[in-house]
């Protein structure tokens, strides 16, 4: 709706920010069922950026879509081997999917200056993955609650979940980025959503920054405790007492080694983003001069007059 864009863009032009861009947190490339549907939102995605004056345009990693497990049956998996994920061939075909169109999407992005980043996404086990898995294990009869709560050692298949969205696992987004090698695609790093996968794989964090370095053209800054949410709970006033989840707090609330993370960007030259729930409102300056003595810490001064105080997102 260019009308609608038209008054976006005036109403932005008001305020003195620099404005980066993130679609929907659905949209997905990797989506047969609704792949033209998804090309074209994307598409406008990227033009609605270049209208408001941004540069980059967030989009979450592809994902297998949950509703392809019926379609499996149809390669010979049967309804009851839960532990059974999607074929190594259908996944690399809809990666390739998803190579293939963003390849596409970047020309059209070059042309208008703007740069497609693909965010890495928190491990937060999906309540649909959940529900399929579980009904699996018991031939269609649900798993006790008590599997899921963070006591409880987690089951084998819960950790296949990256299976399904690449974008869990750091090494697994570098590699799709290569692949899709362009020049104006790169990585959007979430430090909250790196931290969570970090423990939740058990992968080293901070060299998961470094493997991702070179393609980072973008960074998501906040903060949590590495507490992955691996319950149905939605509501985040249940879960912060216990610091569960993607909690997006001001820096140095959790247990992210921000003085650690920003020696590693010392020559960083990309975009920042303090990403932080409307709960923190009153703590945007406070984590503002946080992040500032960060960077001031690391001679990386240049960067001080580009950091907004927290990220302006529209779609």
């Amino acid at each position: 709706n260019w009308l609608q864009t038209r008054v976006i863009a005036d109403i932005l032009k008001k305020f003195k920010l620099k404005y980066t861009v993130h679609g929907p947190n659905l949209l997905n490339l990797m989506d047969p069922s609704s792949f033209q549907v998804q090309k074209d939102i994307f598409k406008s995605g990227i033009e609605f950026t270049n209208a408001i004056g941004a540069e980059i345009f967030v989009y979450h990693s592809g994902k297998i879509p949950l509703h392809l497990q019926e379609e499996i049956k149809g390669e010979g998996i049967r309804k009851n081997s839960f532990l059974k994920l999607p074929s190594p061939r259908k996944i690399e075909r809809l990666k390739q999917i998803e190579i293939k169109t963003l390849q596409e999407l970047a020309t059209f992005a070059k042309d208008l200056g703007v740069t497609i980043t693909i965010e890495n996404i928190s491990p937060d086990v999906e309540e649909e993955a959940i529900w399929e898995l579980s009904k699996r294990v018991n031939n269609d009869k649900m798993l006790p609650l008590s599997v899921l709560t963070p006591k409880t050692p987690k089951p084998t298949f819960l950790r296949e979940i990256s299976k399904y969205n690449y974008g869990t696992k750091i090494e697994e987004l570098v590699e799709q980025v290569k692949r899709i090698d362009r020049e104006n695609v790169g990585i959007t790093f979430d430090f909250g959503h790196a931290y969570l996968s970090s423990k939740y794989y058990r992968f080293k964090f901070l060299d998961s920054i470094k493997l991702a370095l070179q393609y980072i053209k973008h960074v998501h800054i906040h903060d949590c405790f590495g507490k992955p949410k691996l319950s149905y709970e939605e509501q985040d006033i249940n879960l912060i007492q216990f610091g569960i989840g993607d909690l997006h707090m001001p820096v140095g609330w959790g247990a992210i080694p921000y003085n650690k993370i920003f020696s590693i960007l010392k020559n960083y030259q990309g975009a920042l983003s303090l990403e932080l729930k409307p709960r923190y409102k009153k703590f945007y300056k406070y984590s503002l001069e946080r992040v500032k003595e960060l960077i001031e810490s690391t001679g990386n001064n240049h960067k001080l007059e580009k950091i907004s105080p927290f990220s302006k997102q529209h779609y």
